[in-house]
């Protein structure tokens, strides 16, 4: 039986749902860690090639590698996992929040349990598992969870 065409619905506050520790490990999985490491060593190794090529001066290698790991935090601070839930899940709502979702260039990477799974629309190399975005039903509301960034940004568009 569906639910009747209901075009208001609640917006919760964003909440952490894991454990607080997991927060404080900044990186959620091993394939997030040699991601990061993966970029951040090939941008500076092609920052420091460019600037010995080019005659400028140069600060050493360590100094110019640990600026690039410190300053690519951000991105990892990212995609730290967050969530925030729409209810009642009416037709409305879920088509809103699809559209929202899309929006923010995810596209539908298939079904996991009740959840609908969205990745970014970025090549591989760009792209980990903790940047796709969930969303399930539970019962009489819907359960958005993803990235914190892109989590924000969604929730505000939908407010």
């Amino acid at each position: 039986m569906s639910q009747p065409n209901n075009s208001t619905f609640s917006v919760s506050a964003i909440a952490y749902p894991l454990a607080k520790w997991r927060y404080f490990l900044l990186f959620q999985s091993w394939s997030q860690l040699q991601s990061y490491l993966l970029i951040v060593l090939a941008c500076t190794l092609a920052i420091h090639g460019l600037a010995v090529a080019s005659h400028a001066r140069v600060m050493p290698l360590g100094y110019l590698l640990a600026g690039m790991a410190a300053g690519g935090l951000i991105s990892v601070l990212m995609v730290l996992r967050a969530e925030f839930t729409v209810s009642p899940a009416s037709e409305a709502a879920v088509r809103r929040v699809v559209t929202e979702v899309e929006c923010a260039r995810y596209i539908e990477n298939g079904v996991l349990g009740n959840a609908v799974m969205y990745r970014q629309n970025l090549p591989r190399v760009l792209r980990t598992q903790e940047g796709n975005i969930s969303v399930a039903r539970d019962g009489e509301r819907l359960i958005i969870s993803g990235p914190v960034a892109n989590i924000r940004r969604i929730r505000a568009r939908l407010l």
